[in-house]
């Protein structure tokens, strides 16, 4: 099946001199200050703490942490690590369909790209080295497209030089228990609380995907923030830098609020390998306990997380029976995955198995068709995804069509990255509107969140936050509206609610 699927035009992206993007605030003792600051779960007993400075400074890769904001009594060091990489040139940078985000004009971009200004011989401008090496570029020219694609790797203006990235692991953590932080050149004092093992209850976790830089992503991470989860995954689609990489920066200076006091477990999703990133600047800064779960492979993880054992995939390697994600998998879930410990087997994925939206239809066939036999035998009870931009909840589900001892699958790839939700919605067979497995559906931004209660029973809450109008890219935040375009029977609700059953009776879930 082949899909006529067109994006909608680009939401608002936040000006690059916005407050939310700028690192302006901060007091320490040497400026420019340490920033980009972010938590996420290590090993067992373990949380990692990452940081970004000036690669220039003296700023060391070191947290003082303790039990109290006012006694910081322990220190923990760690390793610092810098990083080049070529930008990859897309029009969107400098075209983008809303103007006002981190954008660059053509005629800076030509400036880049041209080598006119020094690649000539004895400092004589008319002996220029040879065509391939000698350019000089025009704004028209990049309007045109030629100059598209990977820059130059002979231009050292077209390399893209990381700041200091900073992690530090603090380890033999007590779990339930808070602690307060600094890093380095600093002034600012964080603090997380560590979360539960075992089945504690209630386990609240937050969920989002497809973030980005806009207005509605902020909305998204403030009300994330308010929910005081004690985790958040995230699947995949992060800064959405798509190779012009400052704009992971901007993103962690967006995401520091929340990010600096809630752990924020990620997948890679398209965005991390696509347009020239092939997932360095998302593995250097965001670090997942791969080595603590036997992996070999950063995108690769797994871990006990309160309640659940989470497995991360990466939708974008290889999946068939020989390959390293494939014995990997098989063997976390045989000796790894303990029910008796962590009654919720969830996994988080980029790409959906099941997606009844016209966008993103069916990239996911070959993993579906390698790995779905595998998640049923284990018995995952949620399997979350993003990629498609719209928020899908479906019922239990194994082999196109429900079945209870089958995982639901929850998309929520709608958090409000600036390509815009996808509305175009497919029907069932027959006469059905929608395929029999499809529970709820929507094309317009919001988020999720997991509460668990207890061994049988989660209560999952989807939450809209604004609504969008392809007209003109802006975002509506009324609780009364709907995405022009999304003429489902669900288009106009405001939130989903659903109580997600872990059915003793399965064999394969007991």
């Amino acid at each position: 099946m082949t899909s006529a699927y067109k994006r909608p035009p680009y939401a608002q992206a936040l000006p690059y001199n916005s407050p939310e993007l700028s690192n302006k605030s901060k007091i320490c003792g040497s400026p420019p200050c340490s920033e980009q600051v972010h938590i996420q779960l290590g090993g067992p007993e373990e949380m990692v703490i990452s940081f970004a400075s000036d690669p220039t400074a003296d700023t060391e890769a070191e947290v003082s942490f303790g039990c109290s904001a006012e006694h910081l009594e322990w220190k923990a060091s760690g390793d610092t690590k810098v990083y080049s990489q070529l930008y990859y040139w897309a029009d969107e940078l400098w075209d983008p369909r809303l103007k006002g985000g981190f954008e660059l004009t053509a005629g800076e971009v030509a400036e880049i790209q041209s080598t006119s200004d020094w690649a000539f011989y004895d400092h004589t401008p008319d002996r220029h080295f040879p065509s391939g090496i000698w350019k000089n570029v025009t704004a028209e020219d990049v309007n045109s497209g030629s100059q598209n694609g990977l820059g130059k790797y002979f231009n050292p203006k077209e390399n893209y030089d990381s700041p200091a990235i900073h992690t530090v692991v603090l380890s033999g953590l007590i779990d339930g228990a808070t602690y307060f932080f600094k890093v380095d050149n600093d002034e600012a004092t964080y603090s997380f609380t560590m979360p539960k093992s075992g089945s504690e209850y209630p386990f609240l976790v937050g969920l989002m995907s497809d973030v980005g830089q806009t207005e509605v992503s902020k909305t998204t991470m403030d009300m994330l923030q308010a929910m005081s989860p004690q985790v958040i995954l995230l699947s995949g689609d992060l800064s959405y830098a798509d190779g012009y990489y400052h704009r992971w920066d901007s993103y962690g200076r967006l995401v520091e609020p929340l990010a600096a006091t809630t752990p924020i477990m990620t997948c890679v999703g398209n965005h991390e390998v696509s347009d020239g990133e092939a997932y360095q600047s998302y593995t250097y800064r965001y670090p997942m306990p791969y080595k603590a779960s036997g992996s070999i492979d950063p995108n690769i993880w797994s871990r006990d997380i309160g309640p659940m054992h989470v497995i991360s995939l990466n939708s974008y390697a290889q999946s068939g029976n020989t390959s390293y994600q494939a014995k990997w998998l098989q063997k976390d879930l045989k000796t790894r995955f303990k029910r008796k410990q962590t009654p919720w087997l969830v996994v988080l994925m980029h790409v959906p198995f099941y997606n009844s939206n016209a966008g993103h239809l069916g990239e996911a066939k070959i993993m579906m068709d390698n790995f779905e036999d595998l998640l049923y035998q284990y018995g995952v009870n949620l399997v979350i995804n993003g990629h498609v931009h719209s928020f899908e909840r479906t019922w239990p589900t194994y082999k196109n069509v429900t079945d209870a001892c089958g995982p639901s699958y929850l998309n929520v790839g709608d958090a409000g990255n600036r390509e815009g939700p996808y509305n175009s919605w497919l029907p069932g067979e027959g006469s059905e509107p929608s395929p029999v497995w499809s529970a709820f559906r929507q094309g317009s931004f919001g988020f999720g969140d997991l509460e668990f209660v207890n061994d049988t029973h989660v209560l999952f809450r989807w939450t809209r936050n604004a609504c969008f109008d392809p007209s003109d890219g802006t975002a509506n935040y009324a609780k009364k509206c709907s995405t022009p375009g999304d003429i489902g029977p669900d288009a106009a609700i405001s939130a989903d609610n659903s109580w997600i059953v872990r059915a003793q009776s399965c064999h394969n879930q007991a």
